[in-house]
């Protein structure tokens, strides 16, 4: 409600066109907090959206509803305001400290971002919650609190309830913060190195981050750790298309494997080192006719499916690469018979280009 007040003559005196969204994810009865917000939208001449949102069962709760939130959102909104305050950055600090994350879980929420196709802006990082519940106040503007906010039962509400305690020890939620945004400097630094060590470890291939990533495994070893890490978690997201980077935990343990010989399933892919390389590819069961990488190419009267072990077979006398990397990679198929694999380099009138531009900012943005 803060938010909708503070935006709404920012965008009348900037001429800009603003709407109300509101997602209703189903799990408690708001109808009343939808009459509030429906009524100060009309008050302040705004459209008010109502979008409904349901959980499926899978997955954290949590995570679900925010994905699933935003994605609602993305389809009404090209730039969305959202009011994540200071309080917010040091909760999330506490959370992912106690995940054991590094850099790049610890530093803040970024104030913009793309997602979902679009521009996401927090304006409020620097505000507290009660900044925002003093102007409420002061203005006589109703609201309501969100009762899963006293709720322990979620790790947030657990950290929430700690940082009175913290701060008696000059661990506030202004300290924690700042140092949240200090690590997110530090990350775009580290996110940069990384992105030049990428460009320098790329192993020489036919089709090189087309369908996977590819390293030269020595001088992938020579770059420090985290570098290291960053590239494995990176190369994971890019090609299993998940939105979220792995854990650290498992990752490490998956680094140290990869760099002693050993192969790995993780997050949705495959690391795989194999003589003077080391292979990132999909995780062959994760990939299915509807990946969008997948549908990349028009191949005409002929069918697109997963190469699968049956269809590497056919092309053993073909490529030097690794059957398992090439089992996740779409081909050009008619009937049982493999026609062209553009990852081997037979591309032909079938020519997908690799997103370059998608692995450089999974690796450098937040």
């Amino acid at each position: 409600m803060a938010m909708l007040y503070l935006a709404a003559p920012w965008a009348r005196v900037m001429g800009i066109s603003l709407d109300v969204l509101t997602v209703d994810h189903g799990l408690r009865d708001v109808s009343g907090e939808l009459d509030l917000v429906a009524q100060a939208a009309a008050e302040l001449g705004l459209t008010h959206h109502v979008l409904p949102w349901r959980w499926d069962g899978e997955g954290n709760l949590s995570e679900a509803a925010r994905d699933g939130r935003y994605a609602a959102m993305a389809a009404h909104a090209k730039v969305l305001l959202v009011a994540h305050t200071e309080d917010d950055v040091a909760e999330t600090f506490l959370m992912r400290l106690a995940r054991g994350s590094g850099v790049e879980g610890l530093s803040a929420m970024a104030w913009r971002v793309e997602r979902e196709g679009m521009t996401l802006l927090r304006p409020l990082l620097s505000t507290t919650r009660e900044e925002l519940r003093h102007f409420l106040r002061v203005l006589h503007i109703e609201h309501a609190e969100d009762p899963t906010n006293e709720d322990p039962s979620y790790d947030r509400v657990k950290m929430r309830q700690a940082l009175p305690a913290l701060a008696e020890l000059g661990l506030t939620p202004s300290r924690l913060a700042d140092t949240a945004h200090r690590l997110g400097r530090a990350r775009e630094v580290l996110g940069q190195a990384a992105l030049a060590a990428h460009e320098v470890a790329l192993a020489d291939d036919p089709a090189p981050m087309l369908f996977d990533v590819t390293y030269d495994r020595d001088i992938f070893a020579q770059h420090p750790r985290d570098t290291q890490l960053r590239l494995l978690a990176t190369a994971l997201q890019y090609v299993s298309r998940n939105p979220h980077r792995p854990r650290l935990a498992p990752l490490e343990e998956a680094l140290d494997r990869a760099l002693g010989g050993g192969a790995t399933t993780l997050h949705g892919g495959y690391i795989y080192p194999h003589r003077e390389k080391l292979f990132i590819c999909a995780e062959l069961a994760r990939v299915t006719a509807s990946d969008d990488w997948l549908g990349g190419f028009d191949t005409g009267p002929h069918d697109l499916r997963v190469l699968g072990e049956a269809g590497a077979a056919q092309l053993r006398d073909q490529t030097q690469l690794p059957a398992r990397v090439l089992w996740p990679c779409p081909a050009v198929w008619e009937g049982e018979r493999v026609l062209a694999c553009p990852r081997i380099g037979q591309k032909e009138r079938w020519n997908p280009a690799p997103d370059r531009a998608r692995f450089t900012r999974l690796l450098t943005s937040r």
